[in-house]
């Protein structure tokens, strides 16, 4: 019985790994992870990117297609801009990293509705050429303006023009 059990004991004892085995397993697991985590970080720098750029264009087409939908009043329009620290209001300043908001005025310059806040992606920055864009009743933008939309040294431009369409590059 005895040489029954030890056997057995010696057979489970064999069954695991060395330290050896494990030890060469890590080292193999970090030069990996250590190749790997470069191309992670492009990644995660392409993804701020294209983030940064879907929000400020579907921000351009929100305000596009609010101004042509709603009951505007007389002189009223709907205006991208960036926003305050509260997401209340406009900033005032053409540099529109705090992040974007359309919002509806009335003639006289008041705000009558926030109608979408959108906060600021990490490291990307919005450069305009304009304080706000207004959109008129019909989807006219004004002003026609570029815009530069960057994250790290990764930047895209864009142009609005006065019919309020966007495309992608420098404005002529």
């Amino acid at each position: 019985m005895e040489s029954e059990y030890s056997s057995k004991v010696c057979r489970i004892l064999d069954a695991g790994f060395s330290l050896i085995e494990l030890m060469v397993t890590i080292a193999v697991l970090a030069i990996i992870v250590t190749i790997g985590i470069p191309s992670f970080q492009s990644l995660f720098e392409n993804s701020r990117l294209n983030r940064a750029n879907d929000d400020f264009i579907a921000a351009v087409n929100l305000a596009r297609s609010e101004a042509i939908t709603r009951e505007l009043p007389a002189g009223g329009v709907v205006v991208l801009c960036e926003r305050n620290a509260a997401g209340t209001a406009c900033s005032g300043d053409a540099a529109w990293a705090d992040g974007l908001m359309v919002l509806e005025m009335d003639a006289g310059g008041n705000v009558l509705q926030v109608i979408r806040v959108w906060d600021p992606v990490a490291t990307a920055a919005v450069a305009a050429g304009a304080n706000g864009v207004a959109f008129s009743s019909d989807g006219r933008a004004n002003p026609a303006v570029g815009f530069a939309v960057s994250v790290g040294t990764d930047l895209q431009n864009y142009c609005l023009r006065p019919t309020g369409s966007i495309f992608k590059g420098v404005c002529p």
